[in-house]
């Protein structure tokens, strides 16, 4: 049992998406706790027993209220509530004098009103929870707010967030610590207020030494950023009756120490915290503008298909596979997906991997399945028994989605949010279908090799092959590709033959396009020679300004793609190892993604964008 014995209790996490709100979370269940995380995105995090997703706007009453409901209704009453819900727009910012009205008001509504609305709700279950036992009281009733050091110095330009996020933290938490104990002896409410947290809702603005240091060090004793864990942490802690008791009505600083007067001056800028995080190489102050290099970043998807012997009944099928063929199916389940997950977890990142499971392999290799998903992957599906689309009619894919999303869900807990086509066979109905049944994004196609996008087909949207047959002019038209996007449309997270294992490593007897002896130290090379480039090219672009003047992050990425019958072999395992740990090597631009929380981040950013520009996460 942990010191802050939360164990078994149900916290209900709001904004639960981002930065802070997605660490949150993690936090929570590794403290033994029932989870319920909400936030208008998909929770990047991999299903487990108790974790329950929802989506839900905390802005809209009846949203809040069914979220409340849905969340009793599966882990029971709820005994603590982190109202981390918030938005900023940091592309702009405006004196108060020229603040647009409706940036005023759609801050407010998140942050403002969807905490009162949040933590209204949540109370009122409380009490309806304790009258339903007997007025015995819940245990360990506890509120944490997020607030902001904006709420404590203001914010120039911001006034819409500085002065919503004080009036929380000072006025409504005060107000609250007063009223809640008469609901529960012993509930307590208290806010946390962080500072520059290195998350993505800041989007590289801190990775120029000389804004670090006048933002986030120079009035920091502590010389650094929080992390995300460094405020999920404290929260737990105030979450926590054993802990933190006697603290109500509190706000916790989570700043480094931060003042509202210079601490450190700029001939003592800090040197040597800049050149150990790899943000800048200097010898003094701060460098001039001119001379400012953006760090650059690529997120690494770690993809494993894990076809096993599906691969030989759909698309591999043929009229002369036999038992032989078959069997190097079963080394892929029972040696080479346990091998690849003992070594992700010997390099610590088995949870930062996405794995494409048929429902074929779900339900063959069902332990090794089920220890895919006890070490943290994100489990999305590929097809049943890799199948390919032009193999089914519309009905038949139907049914295949359906049996499949059912298979993952009892499996996780939750619905799948990926899907990577078998083959790489996708067509128009298979979008439509993927829409239908609410995916956040597909990893089939290849418009670009290393960049996320919203699908260039549709239905409606597709190719159409001439006919040679007919007149010239019947034929000779440009092909229409989609062009209007909404929060559901498909994100396409491009994957490609030269990020493959399978094609240059394996021998099939009967798949023309395989070839299997082909020395691993070839393809270590190409994908070295990929990466640097892919890593040069994010270099270049991250000196671009965005919109508000911000560097150009675009969600670079660097896609692998795995199969356990082929990088599980003896001789091919120890490349794939050396490969990983080269680009751990590569800089703290460098980072491992799973696909959801890649395409989630991306889909967010360019609704966020195409809107004005407002985060629709947490904090």
């Amino acid at each position: 049992m942990s010191f802050l014995r939360l164990e078994g209790y149900h916290v209900l996490v709001t904004g639960a998406s981002g930065g802070i709100g997605n660490q949150t979370v993690r936090e929570f269940l590794a403290q033994g706790c029932h989870v319920t995380a909400l936030d208008l995105r998909p929770s990047p995090l991999s299903p487990t027993p108790n974790l329950l997703a929802l989506q839900g706007d905390v802005s809209s009453e009846a949203s809040v209220e069914k979220s409340i409901s849905t969340a009793i209704g599966h882990f029971g009453a709820i005994n603590i509530l982190i109202a981390n819900a918030g938005i900023t727009d940091e592309s702009d910012s405006y004196p108060i004098w020229e603040l647009p009205l409706e940036l005023w008001e759609k801050s407010y509504a998140t942050n403002v009103r969807g905490t009162f609305l949040t933590i209204k709700h949540f109370l009122a279950a409380a009490k309806e929870a304790q009258d339903n036992n007997g007025g015995r009281e819940l245990e360990n009733l506890a509120i944490v707010v997020m607030g902001s050091e904006c709420g404590k110095f203001g914010q120039e330009g911001h006034g819409e967030y500085a002065s919503g996020k004080a009036g929380l933290q000072y006025g409504l938490v005060k107000t609250m610590k007063n009223e809640m104990v008469r609901l529960n002896s012993k509930g307590r409410v208290n806010a946390v207020a962080p500072g520059w947290v290195d998350t993505p809702l800041i989007e590289g603005r801190l990775d120029d030494p000389r804004e670090m240091w006048v933002e986030a060090q120079a009035t920091v004793p502590l010389r650094k950023i929080a992390k995300p864990d460094d405020v999920a942490r404290a929260m737990a802690f105030l979450a926590s009756h054993h802990a933190a008791g006697h603290i109500s009505g509190q706000c916790l600083s989570v700043d480094g120490g931060m003042e509202g007067r210079l601490v450190w001056p700029e001939t003592k800028a800090v040197v040597p915290l800049l050149l150990s995080s790899g943000l800048a190489k200097l010898t003094s102050a701060p460098a001039p503008a001119s001379e400012r290099k953006q760090h650059p970043s690529i997120r690494i998807l770690l993809t494993v298909d894990f076809d096993a012997i599906s691969g030989y009944l759909g698309t591999g099928a043929h009229k002369d596979n036999n038992l032989a063929d078959y069997s190097a199916g079963v080394f892929a389940g029972q040696v080479g997906a346990p091998r690849l997950l003992k070594l992700f977890q010997k390099l610590k990142i088995a949870d930062k991997v996405t794995w494409f499971i048929p429902g074929h392999s779900m339900e063959t290799f069902p332990k090794v399945v089920a220890d895919i998903v006890d070490s943290g992957a994100e489990i999305a599906l590929h097809g049943y028994c890799h199948e390919g689309a032009y193999q089914l009619d519309e009905r038949q894919e139907q049914d295949v989605l359906s049996k499949c999303i059912d298979l993952a869900t009892k499996l996780t807990g939750n619905k799948p949010l990926g899907y990577r086509a078998p083959l790489y066979q996708l067509r128009e109905t298979t979008i439509g279908l993927l829409e239908k049944f609410g995916f956040l994004y597909d990893s089939s196609l290849t418009p670009h090799d290393s960049l996320p996008s919203f699908l260039p087909f549709s239905p409606g949207h597709g190719i159409t092959c001439p006919n040679f047959n007919l007149p010239a002019d019947t034929w000779m038209h440009p092909t229409t590709l989609a062009t209007s996007f909404s929060p559901t449309s498909l994100v396409e997270l491009p994957a490609n033959w030269y990020g493959e294992d399978m094609t240059p490593l394996s021998y099939y007897p009967h798949a023309p396009n395989t070839q299997g002896y082909v020395d691993v130290r070839l393809v270590e090379k190409m994908w070295m020679d990929r990466f640097q480039f892919l890593m040069k090219e994010a270099s270049e672009v991250a000196e671009v300004p965005r919109k508000g003047g911000k560097g150009g992050d675009e969600g670079r990425m660097f896609m692998l793609v795995l199969h356990p019958d082929t990088s599980g072999m003896a001789h091919v395992i120890g490349m794939v190892e050396r490969f990983l740990e080269w680009v751990g090597t590569q800089g703290e631009g460098v980072e491992f993604w799973k696909c959801a929380e890649l395409a989630g981040w991306w889909r967010d950013r360019e609704m966020r964008e195409r809107d004005g520009g407002a985060d629709m996460g947490g904090g």
